[in-house]
């Protein structure tokens, strides 16, 4: 391992610190960042904040609530009606429309959760519970 690489990798690393800390607390001036960069930022920003939430309820999906099976099993044996709630896989369809809109029709993001959410419905609801 070459040490001069390291402690200038090093060095880079503290000054850049230094600068992010001073931006923030208001003692340096901002670096100026072309408007178009700032618009990939906030288009990165969205899409990881939207394609964590999509992950988040796809894992609910495949890991189903026990209690709400419960819950609908002893309404349909009682015979009661069950209160009106979203299912999980409409609660990530949901997911996957307001992801592909808030992105934006200019980024192929919104056309894929999109797309899966029309595809997603077009299978047997029965297959979601036989897994």
């Amino acid at each position: 391992m070459d040490l001069t690489r390291l402690a200038v990798d090093a060095g880079q690393f503290i000054n850049r610190a230094v600068q992010y800390t001073e931006e923030n607390l208001g003692q340096a001036e901002k670096t100026a960042l072309d408007p178009g960069l700032e618009e990939l930022l906030a288009l990165a920003d969205a899409t990881k904040v939207w394609t964590d939430q999509i992950i988040s309820q796809a894992e609910v999906l495949l890991q189903p609530n026990p209690g709400a099976r419960l819950e609908d099993r002893l309404y349909e044996h009682l015979e009661w009606s069950a209160p009106p709630r979203l299912r999980a896989h409409e609660l990530l369809g949901e997911e996957m429309i307001r992801a592909g809109l808030e992105v934006g029709s200019t980024t192929p993001y919104e056309k894929n959760p999109l797309l899966c959410h029309s595809l997603f419905f077009q299978m047997p609801q029965r297959s979601l519970y036989t897994m």
